[in-house]
């Protein structure tokens, strides 16, 4: 395989959003013009994503219908748009009113090496039973109490095809996990995370590498992700390049 182009990164990460269209019993997912417009169903903004999906001819009038399917459910949407190929729409955003949210750098890493360097520390399986899920979503009880949320969230992906998720442990405590989601011969690399006391061990990077083994493992050549800050530095010395970025931008307040 050849190395993905954009438009193919981009359906990879379209695809994997449908992971959160129905958290909420109101959840949903619909085209709207050229965007498609998600509704997580549970009234948080951060969460009611829409994204390009075709050609936009009028800026303008696309991110206003994207907003009027919205209001009408009472919410306020955020946009992901590419930045090398979104601008007009970023633009129209502006006019607007939206407010710039954060940057996430587009990464891809082609060809997958052979092999990855592993964690003596960690034992590294697949979360498939409810009692791993559950330690899935207990993995960032130091930063976070939203676990009931997350268990939704991971439920509805565990139904998808081509997702499998991975849980680091240690002493038989969750301290790292990551999920991978394979469209079209390419894994996206997602939920990749360890909390503050267990970071700087390379467990990152192993889980990572765990999520990329499984896409490999499902006939995926490539592999892709969003990096956070904090991520960047880890996908880089894996030999992740960077390609675009995500601009994200909302009608609220950027969330803390």
């Amino acid at each position: 395989m050849t190395a993905p182009t954009p438009e193919q990164l981009h359906a990879n990460y379209v695809h994997a959003l449908h992971r959160i269209a129905r958290l909420g019993p109101e959840g949903e997912a619909e085209r709207v013009g050229p965007l498609l417009c998600i509704n997580a169903g549970i009234g948080v903004s951060k969460f009611n994503i829409a994204v390009v999906v075709d050609r936009v001819t009028d800026p303008r009038r696309a991110l206003r219908d994207a907003m009027d399917w919205y209001a009408i459910r009472g919410l306020n949407p955020r946009l992901d748009l590419r930045g090398k190929a979104d601008g007009p729409l970023l633009a129209a955003s502006m006019l607007e009113n939206f407010q710039f949210w954060w940057r996430e750098p587009v990464m891809v890493l082609h060809p997958l090496p052979a092999s990855f360097s592993g964690s003596q520390e960690l034992e590294i399986r697949e979360a498939r039973t409810p009692g791993d899920l559950d330690l899935y979503c207990r993995a960032d009880l130091e930063e976070y109490g939203d676990q009931e949320f997350q268990l939704a969230m991971v439920s509805m992906a565990a139904g998808m095809s081509g997702v499998s998720m991975h849980l680091g442990l240690r002493d038989g405590q969750p301290v790292a996990r990551s999920m991978g989601v394979v469209h079209a011969g390419l894994v996206g690399v997602h939920n990749v995370y360890v909390p503050p006391s267990s970071r700087r061990r390379g467990y990152g990077a192993a889980l990572t590498a765990a999520a990329i083994d499984s896409g490999r493992a499902m006939g995926a050549t490539a592999a892709c992700l969003q990096a956070t800050e904090l991520g960047f530095p880890v996908y880089q010395k894996m030999g992740f390049r960077r390609v675009d970025d995500y601009v994200v931008v909302g009608r609220d307040e950027p969330p803390t």
